[in-house]
């Protein structure tokens, strides 16, 4: 473990100050269903970005999604 922080933690970390989510927000248009976020979690699996807490990425997309379309809205 790097400074304390687990895998899990460190995996976040380098997810939250990656494009990857807001990527996936912006491909979506700020919507998704459960079918598209389960193949998100796949796509990080694939990227060792796992073990996650998978409620916190919900958060980060969450997030993301909010600064997406107020974005938009000042279009």
């Amino acid at each position: 473990m790097k400074n304390g922080m687990s895998q899990e933690e460190l995996n976040l970390k380098r997810l939250s100050k990656s494009s990857i989510p807001m990527n996936f927000v912006k491909k979506n248009e700020g919507q998704w269903d459960h079918a598209k976020w389960l193949a998100f979690l796949e796509y990080l699996k694939s990227r060792n970005y796992f073990p996650i807490d998978t409620d916190q990425v919900g958060l980060i997309l969450e997030s993301k999604k909010a600064k997406y379309l107020e974005n938009l809205k000042s279009e």
